[in-house]
């Protein structure tokens, strides 16, 4: 693939278009140096090179090729204008239920593929969403490096990031897949108030937290429909066994109405 100058970069990454007299298609292409790589690193590169390899849907960023040399590796990826919905939020400080609600309809339809397929994601928080533009944006999924097959004896190993992860990661039980269910909680609870569903200081403070047995508080001011309130509720379930399960949350009608194969 030929690839003509950068239009967007940072240090391990840029967006490029190929030469052409036609109107240009972009691509996203992440360089990464192989010496700046740890062994988890690299095997977390990997992994997510294999999952993408295997997963296609028009909600997950896609990756269309990747090459390396005794340097580099190179991955081209879909080009994605709207910056990552972290930023989108801030942006906006919180959005409406309205605007929120397309997300989560999307980010639903990805988790039906990867639960049909056995894989969680197990890194589902803002920053790892993309956006195809700032006006009336398509969601993509990125970032799979932590994303795995789990088994039906679940798993026991740590992945993700502290504010969207799952109480049950930080225990010793073995957890399945509805770990995921919990981060979609957390990722429309902070696009609806404009943070996670923890206020911490410290990492520890979190931590204690994320451990506790208090119900996640929902304020009864908050400009939310019903509908909203109860997923937010059954998403945000400490307790696996009675959190909303994946058959349940396609049907739920905030986001059923969507929610087309």
């Amino acid at each position: 693939m030929l690839l003509s100058q950068s239009i967007q970069s940072r240090p391990s990454s840029a967006a490029y278009s190929p030469p052409s007299t036609a109107s240009p298609t972009f691509y996203a292409m992440k360089c990464i140096n192989h010496k700046a790589l740890t062994k988890t690193t690299e095997d977390l590169l990997i992994n997510q090179i294999k999952l993408l390899k295997q997963i296609k849907h028009e909600n997950i960023v896609e990756m269309h090729d990747f090459r390396w040399d005794e340097n580099y590796i190179y991955i081209v990826m879909e080009y994605c204008a709207g910056g990552d919905m972290s930023t989108f939020i801030r942006s906006r400080q919180q959005l409406t239920e309205a605007r929120a609600r397309p997300f989560v309809q999307q980010i639903a339809k990805v988790l039906k593929l990867l639960n049909e397929k056995g894989i969680s994601h197990m890194d589902l928080k803002p920053e790892n969403i993309i956006l195809t533009s700032s006006d009336r944006p398509i969601l993509k999924v990125a970032d799979f490096g932590v994303a795995k097959h789990i088994e039906k004896q679940g798993s026991q190993s740590i992945r993700g990031t502290l504010t969207h992860m799952a109480p049950e990661i930080l225990s010793s039980s073995p957890y399945n897949n509805r770990v995921d269910l919990w981060s979609v909680g957390a990722l429309l609870f902070e696009c609806l108030f404009g943070r996670p569903p923890f206020s911490f200081k410290t990492v520890n403070e979190l931590i204690d937290q994320i451990k506790s047995n208090i119900p996640i508080e929902i304020s009864n001011d908050a400009r939310i429909s019903p509908e909203c309130r109860l997923l937010l509720e059954n998403l945000l379930q400490r307790d696996p066994n009675k959190r909303i399960s994946f058959p349940d949350l396609f049907l739920h009608p905030f986001i059923s109405n969507d929610l087309s194969p």
